[in-house]
């Protein structure tokens, strides 16, 4: 890839249109309007009229065209965009004539990549482009606003500034190792090391948050066969997804729904029952199930209310907390319910009826505010990360904590301020990053073509 080449890409998505957007970025959109258009001067970020003519003057279409001078543009480059009409045919048309005029189509995320490598914006806010692009939740997208505004940025920056802080306190050690330091300045600078490790690995936490917010909460219907499980995933999807039947046993696989809820993006999974007796294709159903529970993050526990309170298998009890799980007590309609109040008591209980749909409003609400309290809110002044700041995060914290090892264990402050180095750089890794070349591939290639 170099960044002296000019890269053209449809910014719009495939399929018909009102309009249609091609970006191009790189010394020769300051020459491309006059060969194109006849228009050898445009006025930056001023918007033309223009026929669009290809390389043996056959016009194309009209269009609307923008120039951006250098260090005015997304990338940092000379840019240019021309809006057509939103045929794919026209918009491939255009796109052929650019290559043949010597632009080359754009890598994923190459836009964005220059961008960076510009220093139009740092490493964070440059994945925040696709996080926002792919966010399907408000607090998803709250939070990649955050990034792209070099808010995260700028807390990590600040961690640095600590560690840097502590590193000039415990280099006095070093360089002057005759003088008679007070042991209370080493016991303050191990204390606000270890407030700092604290502080990162707390925020590196989060990093699991982010990913929920982005891909969605999975969250299972559950419970033994027969309790109403199908009719309350219908009910909540508000149609009819699932198969609904007296026959215990009916859902044998699993089925998901896509829904939001308040300002969360949830991945509805209706399961098959667990229970003690299943054999054969019902068994192999209840095994997914416990598969899928291992790594789901919420449990809508449904019981049919007009029986005993159900036996269910050791190892699924033991994944539920009363931050991950309700109780749905369901068949509230049929009035001879029992009182569950004393099966899993420390979790929220809600009583329902699938089929009539009293109560469904209410474990909606409920189960809105579970999330919330389980997940931090993008509005908090808590540090929300993604996996790859998390990663960093991780290895910044173990350094840190290797540093208070030694310092404890008076191995040498000089073996404290290295581990204290390999802190700043996976701290700068987040927010900069440049020098790593796979780690910009990996990043990049998962953006869109156009941007």
């Amino acid at each position: 890839m170099s960044q002296a080449d000019t890269i053209v890409a449809l910014a719009t998505p495939a399929g018909e249109s009102a309009i249609g957007v091609i970006r191009l970025s790189g010394d020769a959109c300051s020459l491309l309007p006059e060969g194109i258009f006849g228009h050898p001067s445009p006025t930056p970020r001023t918007a033309h009229l223009g026929v669009y003519k290809d390389t043996q003057g056959v016009s194309i279409d009209q269009t609307i065209f923008l120039y951006y001078e250098q260090g005015a543009s997304y990338t940092g480059e000379p840019s240019l965009e021309i809006f057509c009409h939103g045929n794919p045919l026209i918009a491939r048309k255009v796109v052929d004539d650019l290559v043949m005029r010597g632009c080359r189509l754009a890598e994923p995320g190459e836009f964005t990549r220059r961008s960076f490598l510009s220093g139009r914006m740092e490493l964070v806010q440059a994945e925040s482009v696709a996080t926002l692009i792919r966010a399907k939740s408000d607090h998803a997208l709250e939070i990649a606003n955050k990034h792209l505004r070099g808010e995260t940025g700028k807390r990590i920056n600040l961690l640095r500034d600590k560690v840097l802080d502590i590193i000039a306190q415990l280099e006095a050690y070093v360089d002057f190792p005759h003088e008679d330091l007070p042991p209370e300045d080493l016991a303050i600078a191990i204390e606000q090391t270890e407030t700092l490790a604290s502080q990162i690995g707390r925020a590196a936490e989060t990093g699991r948050f982010a990913h929920l917010l982005e891909a969605g909460v999975q969250t299972l219907v559950t419970g033994e066969p027969n309790a109403g499980k199908s009719s309350l995933f219908n009910a909540i999807c508000g149609k009819e997804r699932s198969i609904v039947s007296e026959e215990p046993g009916t859902t044998r696989d699993y089925l998901g729904e896509r829904l939001r809820l308040g300002p969360f993006e949830v991945e509805l999974i209706d399961t098959a029952g667990m229970r003690n007796e299943a054999t054969g294709l019902e068994l192999t159903g209840m095994e997914r199930t416990l598969n899928l529970a291992q790594e789901t993050e919420f449990f809508l526990l449904t019981l049919d209310g007009t029986l005993p309170s159900p036996t269910l298998p050791l190892d699924f009890l033991e994944r539920l907390t009363p931050s991950n799980c309700i109780v749905v007590e369901n068949k509230m309609d049929l009035g001879k319910t029992r009182n569950h109040n004393e099966f899993l008591p420390q979790m929220l209980h809600v009583r329902i009826s699938a089929l009539t749909g009293e109560g469904i409003q209410d474990l909606l609400d409920q189960w809105t505010e579970a999330l919330e309290q389980h997940i931090p809110s993008p509005a908090s002044d808590r540090l929300i990360v993604n996996a790859r700041h998390a990663q960093c995060l991780f290895a910044a914290e173990t350094s840190l904590r290797d540093a208070i090892a030694r310092l404890r264990e008076d191995a040498g402050v000089e073996l404290a301020l290295s581990d204290m180095r390999l802190t700043l750089e996976s701290l700068g890794e987040i927010v900069s990053g440049a020098d790593n070349e796979d780690m910009l591939d990996r990043l990049f290639q998962t953006f869109c073509i156009g941007k």
